[in-house]
């Protein structure tokens, strides 16, 4: 099955999402939408994820640091917040997948070709120890061989990725899109919503829902310039009837960043957000009186 495009309109958290928002616009102050406090998992606990330095996550209350590996569990608070940043997300496209199946198909074609190659190398060294020494030959061939298996593979995880779907189990997604920064972000990294409908629906059975957090490094951002990037999620291996897909942006310092994905998006003057701010700090002082 191809890549799925991304429906223009999600549900997160029991919140409509609607993502064509007409009053928000890049040259905007601020920005205001729904994000959320993302907490990561360790042991048994979840820990609010302070920043990211690029390779590690530092974790408020939290001794240890970990890297932000596709299966990380994680979770994610909705809150309104408002930033000065903003994100444009194109061509955003993702497929599920099996990645115990892909990886038992690849093992499967790495031996087939492994044997032809060594067959072919074994044949091509006999007919060069027969004219001369050629060693030098010989290494040159040894690598060109490694290279083609190589191509090989990754030619058939391609055509996997792209005709593989949620009609049958699946245990990861992988995703591919455009970022365009107005912007330099630092150390940015995606954190995904995957909500899933349907699982382990029968005959008889609408089957349940099923909700993960999952995060994913990006890296460095330049303003202005379109970066094309993929990322992956891994999450139990289900089978579902539907699913649907929210991403959320962040830079190393943890801040938010508007895109044009987000939820609830509007645009800010400056005026707008000192009120706002205005208004939350008497909220906050008839809450602590």
């Amino acid at each position: 099955m191809k890549y799925f495009t991304l429906s223009l309109s999600l549900v997160v958290f029991g919140f409509s999402v609607s993502t064509q928002i007409s009053d928000a616009e890049p040259s905007a102050d601020y920005y205001l939408f729904m994000s959320g406090k993302v907490r990561a998992q360790v042991n048994r606990n979840f820990f609010p994820i302070e920043s990211f330095d690029g390779k590690r996550l530092k974790l408020t209350g939290s001794k240890k640091s970990p890297k932000p590996v596709n299966r990380l569990n994680c979770s994610m608070e909705p809150v309104m917040v408002i930033s000065k940043y903003f994100v444009e997300i194109r061509d955003l496209e993702f497929t599920f997948d099996s990645q115990a199946e892909r990886l038992r198909t690849m093992m499967a074609i790495n031996e087939m070709n492994a044997e032809h190659m060594r067959q072919q190398a074994t044949t091509e060294f006999e007919n060069a120890v027969a004219a001369m020494d050629g060693r030098g030959q010989l290494v040159s061939e040894a690598d060109r061989s490694v290279e083609a298996l190589g191509e090989l593979t990754k030619d058939h995880t391609e055509k996997e990725f792209l005709y593989s779907g949620l009609h049958k189990q699946a245990d990861s997604l992988y995703g591919r899109c455009t970022i365009v920064p107005d912007t330099d972000l630092e150390n940015a990294y995606t954190v995904a919503v995957l909500i899933f409908e349907g699982v382990g629906a029968t005959n008889t059975s609408a089957g349940q829902q099923a909700t993960f957090v999952r995060i994913a490094p990006i890296g460095n951002l330049q303003k202005g310039v379109g970066e094309p990037i993929k990322f992956n999620y891994s999450f139990p291996k289900l089978k579902a009837t539907s699913a649907k897909i929210a991403i959320f942006l962040f830079d190393g310092e943890s801040k938010h960043i508007a895109t044009n994905l987000s939820s609830g998006l509007k645009s800010l003057t400056t005026e707008e957000f000192e009120e706002i701010r205005s208004v939350e700090k008497k909220a906050r002082k008839r809450n602590a009186g």
